[in-house]
């Protein structure tokens, strides 16, 4: 992959979801029923507040949300969780964005399960996100990531509204791309960057070693970009987390896998999905879904027929499509639109499937 190709990826990240802060309301409503709420919330981490986008079940009606490049459909506009949320306890799904993105990159999804009754919890990752991207070029990177989602947890669990609406023995977690990666690094695959520097000396095919220069793309929109503290230990044993709610079942998507070490292994007790894209031309099954999976056997594989890596991002408005390049844009003769329903679905079954076969172990 050429720098000049990164760098587009990156700026289309990044405008993907520049005009987030202009977010209004739209007036017309979806069918009557249970809809997904929306709102934004946020928890300290180091010295900075993290974003989280989350969605739950809500009987208000739900209302278009222009959002930039991206349409939301939710009930929103000061309808805080859990006002319009029918009572009880819901399984919860934690959600991570791929590098570069935005805790609604992947909406439909969240929306999709928030309507089947789960309550989603999507980061945006400090330092690593369409706005800052500064982290990158840490040594920590890939330490840093699934401790973020850790932090997630342990938020949610102390957060005297969200926790008591939360059913800790059904916990799940979806990422994509890096997502996909740290979610696997926080159940035990463990990085290995001394066989990632080896795979990319030897590999001259695989996309995603053109990301090992940390200059590539790192930048920052705010004036405060992410900074992890001096003391952080660099060789803190990421496995060595403890996440204040078990995760049972995790859904990979297009996942990071080729800084994964072979002898790392998720347990056979958490319930994996692995989803790759038939036509990724970022991170190629053969380099990155093939690696977790070694890391976990136990895992169900399946294939996104047609799909390119972009493919599971939620859709984007028709205006946006060209300038935005390759994240707005999807292998010839491909339904983003389609696939994201489809791939909703899948994911509805598979976590009404494991989160209450887990729930009862």
């Amino acid at each position: 992959m050429t720098r000049q190709r990164i760098n587009r990826i990156i700026k289309a990240a990044l405008l993907a979801v520049g005009a987030l802060q202009s977010v209004a309301m739209a007036s017309d409503s979806a069918a009557p029923g249970t809809s997904a709420g929306l709102m934004m919330w946020s928890f300290g981490y180091h010295d900075t507040d993290v974003s989280v986008a989350i969605w739950y079940p809500s009987s208000a009606p739900a209302r278009a949300i222009p959002a930039g490049p991206f349409t939301l459909h939710a009930a929103s506009n000061g309808d805080w969780f859990p006002a319009s949320a029918p009572e009880g306890r819901y399984p919860l799904i934690i959600l991570s964005h791929g590098t570069g993105g935005s805790s609604i990159a992947h909406h439909r999804i969240a929306e999709s399960l928030a309507q089947a009754g789960y309550l989603i919890a999507a980061i945006e990752h400090p330092g690593d996100n369409y706005q800052d991207r500064s982290l990158v070029a840490n040594a920590q990177y890939f330490d840093e990531r699934p401790r973020q989602l850790n932090a997630l947890l342990s938020a949610l669990a102390s957060d005297p509204v969200l926790s008591a609406r939360i059913d800790p023995t059904r916990v799940g977690a979806i990422g994509h791309s890096a997502g996909g990666y740290s979610v696997a690094a926080l159940l035990g695959a463990t990085p290995d960057r001394q066989a990632l520097r080896a795979h990319c000396a030897e590999q001259n095919d695989d996309p995603a070693c053109g990301y090992a220069d940390p200059t590539i793309a790192v930048v920052s929109q705010t004036d405060t970009p992410f900074q992890l503290p001096a003391q952080t230990d660099t060789q803190s044993n990421i496995n060595n987390l403890q996440p204040a709610f078990a995760i049972r079942s995790a859904a990979l998507l297009a996942p990071l896998g080729s800084v994964v070490s072979e002898s790392s292994r998720i347990s056979a007790e958490i319930d994996v999905l692995i989803m790759d894209a038939e036509l990724d031309a970022i991170l190629p099954a053969h380099y990155h879904a093939d690696r977790i999976q070694r890391s976990a056997p136990h895992a169900r594989r399946s294939t996104a027929m047609g799909a390119g890596h972009f493919s599971f991002i939620s859709p984007v408005v028709t205006a946006w499509r060209e300038s935005l390049g390759e994240v707005a844009q999807d292998p010839s003769g491909f339904d983003r639109d389609q696939f994201n329903t489809r791939v909703s679905q899948s994911l509805q079954a598979w976590f009404d499937a494991t989160l209450n076969h887990n729930a009862h172990r």
